[in-house]
């Protein structure tokens, strides 16, 4: 899936070759303009007409420009997805495809020149700063009403999931863009795996506490638990943190703080007590630092925790001589791969209360702006009942899991099951053969997800899911996803830019080197001296406006 990244640490480059950065049209895409749509079908303002129910969405066929992004490098017009969908509804889409990599240069230069199409589509596709930004300067219309009238699907959604209505509204009480929900989705991001087999080898048991922690990486560091007669080739103990990928929720130590009866986040604010926490002023904090840098002192963590990238860090845990003994990450499937089977997952140690606790990650919301529509757009009644159809239980699960009859298959009573694929082909690959997949827009809500059939990978992420829920946190101990305001928004981007680079440098310095505690006290006074009461002051008004609510 498609990392989420903070809006505000989103920095924006307009660059006029971004519109370079395009996929290739279909050959038989056309670039006619959205004021066309009426003309070409032959209507008058008066005569337009919109069907409320059923399908065909409008009697005579309709064209609207579409803004999209994809990771796979093929137009959306060539998905049997969206030729189906065209055939039904008769919206014709011209699609005004990107490449990932290019497209938020181009998205600038079309706001910057007011040459916007008639909606964006597709995960991502605009952050938070875009959504507040340009819905204040009118660019990107309300939908609330929208919704309620024209969006039977995605406003029963809304309506039993009153959480996931107010994660998309924004602070002036609208909804501007639409989401893409995957209750597929873990609660749990990272996961913590063990190398059983070496514990086995080395005569130990999987460690409940941090002293049988220790012990158990000295083992790994010191008693050749591989078995290959080199007591030099084993890294007890991985994570990533890299300055590269500082989102990155799956291979981090996070969980690892709730040892100390605090847990982190990536970007550092929890809540306790219903008041908003910023870590790097806890005393918590600081003794977990001030661990970690133990270990790493005894040579019980990678050297390169802070500096691999992620496919070096995968290649170590799969590297066929089990050079790994413990590591972070979001599947043992997907991550360790050839070595899955040494690998047990790890509850978390128990802590200074007797506790044992993990974070919650609240991601079923995959993203909040993976639809919106533009002022320039006629008739936008017509596009919200077009992206309902997305909305829809089966059509989100074709987008998200596959084409019926290509990927997936129906079977006699009402279940959803994986085909098998032809040889060489992956389903990742299968999916987006035909539909958007990652790309898309779309809501797979639970009670779909009872009906469909889980493949390995969905499996596992289940049974990992159940593994730690009786040690996940409250989601309402870490912070929401929230929108901020657009003054909060110019003013935390100041902010965060020094702070969280400082605090980053700290962290990885003080596990490395150590110096935590004889630095904590300048440390304190240099967030200080860069305003971080102010920085909090505008995650804690953000919050009690979300929680308000």
């Amino acid at each position: 899936m498609k990392k989420r990244f903070m809006s505000t640490l989103l920095t924006v480059t307009v660059m006029a070759a971004a519109l370079t950065a395009c996929v290739p049209k279909a050959a038989n895409e056309t670039a006619a303009p959205a004021a066309t749509k009426a003309a070409e079908a032959g209507e008058t303002q008066a005569a337009f007409e919109v069907n409320k129910e059923g399908l065909p969405i409008v009697n005579q066929p309709i064209t609207y420009e579409i803004a999209a992004s994809t990771q796979k490098n093929k137009n959306f017009k060539e998905l049997e997805f969206f030729q189906k969908l065209e055939t039904n509804t008769n919206v014709i889409v011209n699609w005004n495809m990107s490449s990932d990599d290019g497209w938020n240069e181009k998205k600038s230069l079309l706001f910057a020149s007011n040459t916007l199409p008639d909606a964006f589509y597709g995960q991502d596709i605009l952050k938070d700063v875009d959504i507040i930004k340009y819905a204040s300067q009118g660019m990107l219309i309300p939908l609330n009403d929208l919704i309620d009238e024209y969006a039977p699907n995605l406003k029963a959604i809304l309506d039993a999931n009153p959480q996931y209505r107010k994660q998309i509204t924004a602070p002036d009480g609208n909804i501007y863009s639409l989401p893409t929900i995957n209750e597929l989705n873990p609660t749990t991001h990272d996961k913590l795996f063990i190398n059983k087999t070496w514990l086995d080898n080395l005569g130990l048991k999987v460690p409940e506490t941090r002293e049988e922690l220790e012990t158990v990486l000295q083992a790994f560091k010191d008693g050749d638990p591989n078995g290959n007669g080199n007591t030099n080739d084993e890294i007890p103990f991985s994570f990533r943190m890299s300055s590269s990928d500082p989102y990155n929720r799956q291979q981090g130590i996070q969980s690892l703080f709730g040892t100390f009866g605090q847990l982190d986040d990536i970007y550092h604010f929890v809540i306790n007590d219903g008041d908003v926490v910023y870590t790097p002023m806890t005393e918590p904090y600081k003794e977990a630092i001030s661990w970690f840098h133990s270990l790493y002192e005894k040579g019980l963590v990678d050297k390169e925790a802070f500096t691999h990238d992620f496919n070096v860090y995968v290649a170590k845990i799969q590297d066929p001589n089990k050079i790994v003994g413990m590591f972070l990450g979001w599947s043992g499937n997907a991550t360790a791969a050839a070595n899955k089977d040494d690998y047990v997952a790890m509850a978390p140690l128990i802590n200074t209360n007797g506790e044992r606790i993990w974070r919650t990650v609240d991601a079923k919301i995959i993203s909040k702006g993976s639809f919106a529509i533009t002022s320039k757009a006629e008739h936008p009644e017509v596009l919200m009942r077009w992206i309902d159809q997305s909305y829809d239980p089966e059509s989100s699960l074709e987008i998200c899991q596959g084409l019926l009859g290509h990927v997936l298959e129906k079977t006699g009573e009402g279940r959803y099951h994986q085909m098998q694929l032809p040889e060489g082909v992956t389903l990742d690959t299968a999916i987006h053969d035909y539909s958007p997949g990652n790309d898309g827009t779309f809501a797979v809500m639970q009670p779909i997800i009872d009906k469909l059939d889980l493949n390995a990978n969905l499996t596992e992420r289940k049974e990992l899911d159940a593994f730690y829920a009786p040690y996940n946190v409250p989601a309402d101990e870490m912070y929401p996803n929230v929108f901020f305001t657009g003054d909060e928004i110019e003013e935390i981007g100041v902010l965060q830019t020094d702070i969280d680079s400082y605090v980053a440098q700290k962290y990885a310095g003080w596990i490395v080197e150590g110096g935590v505690e004889d630095e904590w006290d300048s440390f304190q006074k240099k967030l200080q001296d860069m305003n971080v009461e102010r920085y909090i002051q505008i995650y804690k008004d953000a919050y009690a406006r979300y929680s308000a609510e």
